[in-house]
């Protein structure tokens, strides 16, 4: 059976290596790519600079009425984020008193490959944005402040919700979500178009896959790029949607997409539930 994930081979991690040759009914998975969006840098990337530079340079509380104890997170929800920060010259250096929160492991790899040199706290099971707001608040009852870069697709409930615990949260852009690929120059992935790899299709080549091809959305903008690339005729017999979190599953519904399923948690294990619930 074939597995095509909505993302590029350089996002390959321990989802792909999880699903990977492991059997559903009988049939062993062969994992490949359905590149439908890209992410890059802001046209004027100098607020993100000022959003690292005063993470990095802040001291004492927060101003006004956020009760804060002084700590400061800069809290990093994809590994695009990472990647981000990089280009603009952040060299990893997390300053004394500062921390690093992240979404999960995928996050914390990519930080370590960055050359991060403090170990970041990641949420213990949930790792939505709930999860991030209930640990994050957990260990700072009384406020803390928090740096927050984010997708230009963002959703506000992190933000809205460390607000609510008392946080007194900054927020910025850091990358665009754009359809696949990127201009170059600004791309936050390194290569240009992989249409010469084997385990990688295109969306004009998915017409032609093996009937009952399972397509994973890892997200709501692979979702909504799906629809815009006029794929939608092909869900049913020629290929089937597994969506990877709720807001994934909420923007299918809202677009009309038919869902085998959405996994149950982001990762391998929760894909398989899916699949071999279906087969």
């Amino acid at each position: 059976m074939r597995v095509l994930l909505t993302r590029q081979p350089a996002q390959a991690g321990d989802l792909e290596a999880g699903l990977a040759g492991t059997e559903v009914a009988g049939r062993r998975l062969r994992v490949g790519f359905l590149p439908l969006t890209d992410f890059a840098l802001p046209d004027d990337d100098g607020p993100l600079r000022a959003l690292l530079a005063d993470w990095a340079g802040a001291d004492g509380d927060a101003a006004g009425p956020v009760r804060s104890d002084g700590s400061r997170w800069l809290v990093v929800t994809s590994p695009n984020t990472v990647r981000a920060l990089r280009a603009v010259g952040w060299d990893g250096h997390v300053p004394a008193g500062a921390r690093i929160a992240v979404t999960g492991p995928g996050t914390a790899r990519v930080l370590t490959e960055a050359g991060c040199d403090a170990a970041p706290w990641l949420p213990p099971e949930d790792r939505s944005a709930e999860g991030l707001i209930a640990g994050l608040a957990a260990l700072h009852p009384r406020g803390a402040r928090a740096w927050l870069p984010q997708s230009d697709r963002a959703r506000s409930r992190l933000a809205d919700g460390l607000r609510a615990a008392g946080w007194d949260v900054r927020t910025g852009l850091a990358y665009r979500t754009v359809p696949y690929p990127a201009q170059a120059g600004r791309r936050l992935l390194d290569g240009a178009a992989d249409e010469g790899r084997g385990d990688v299709v295109t969306p004009a080549r998915l017409a032609a896959v093996a009937a009952g091809t399972a397509v994973v959305l890892t997200s709501s903008s692979a979702a909504e790029e799906f629809v815009a690339a006029g794929l939608t005729p092909l869900v049913g017999e020629r290929v089937r949607l597994v969506a990877i979190g709720a807001p994934t599953r909420d923007t299918c519904a809202r677009r009309g997409l038919p869902l085998l399923g959405t996994a149950p948690t982001p990762d391998a294990a929760g894909v398989l539930a899916v699949l071999r619930a279906a087969a």
